[in-house]
């Protein structure tokens, strides 16, 4: 599964603040904010099928070049199916979304390897006005905390070799990283840290 194009400069100083809390509720129970690093603070959340309209908007509004870097191809895809899929509960299959406000900014999602229960294959998404700013980061370490809840161990992701700025995202959080090349294409397996969380239900900030 293709991941997405560059979503922070290389050799940023700083990376966004998240600020998790878990809920009762399932349906928000890994809900999170993020300072972003021009100040802004979004809000990180699963999707669910009410950000059906907003996730076709963020995907009819890439660039080619953001296209090509996380579909691996210039022609539209079947971005009806795709959406559904990103929208719908699924058992192996999470989904959340960094939001400005009202706006959707940025799509993470993993799919479980089908027969390696512990690894799933990782995606990511953000719209183009909002790239370099920690978007990625914040939706890719979120991502890896539900993950590890779920008991998945590691990321897989191909990126092509040209994508500088996925890497970067990848390479920066210090995570153990086993790449390999295929030619345009770098094969990542990143093993997810453990995360500790307070005990109080309290929002826990982490850097």
């Amino acid at each position: 599964m293709a991941a997405a194009w560059g979503l922070m400069a290389p050799g940023e100083p700083r990376r966004p603040a998240i600020t998790s809390c878990v809920m009762s509720d399932p349906a928000v129970q890994f809900a999170a904010t993020a300072r972003l690093l021009d100040g802004r603070v979004v809000s990180l959340r699963c999707l669910g099928a009410d950000d059906a309209e907003a996730v076709t908007a963020l995907h009819q509004h890439l660039s080619d070049h953001d296209r090509y870097f996380r579909f691996f191809t210039l022609r539209p895809v079947q971005l009806p199916e795709l959406v559904g899929k990103l929208t719908t509960p699924a058992d192996g299959l999470c989904a959340i979304g960094a939001f400005d406000a009202d706006r959707l900014i940025g799509v993470a999602h993993y799919v479980l390897v089908r027969d390696d229960p512990k690894a799933a294959e990782l995606a990511i998404v953000v719209a183009h006005e909002d790239h370099s700013l920690g978007v990625g980061t914040a939706l890719l370490k979120q991502l890896a905390r539900i993950a590890r809840a779920h008991g998945i161990e590691r990321f897989i992701a191909d990126v092509l070799g040209e994508n500088h700025l996925m890497l970067m995202v990848v390479f920066d959080l210090g995570w153990r990283c086993e790449p390999a090349d295929y030619e345009s294409v770098r094969h990542l397996e990143i093993e997810l840290p453990d995360f500790v969380e307070e005990a109080a239900p309290s929002a826990t900030e982490v850097s």
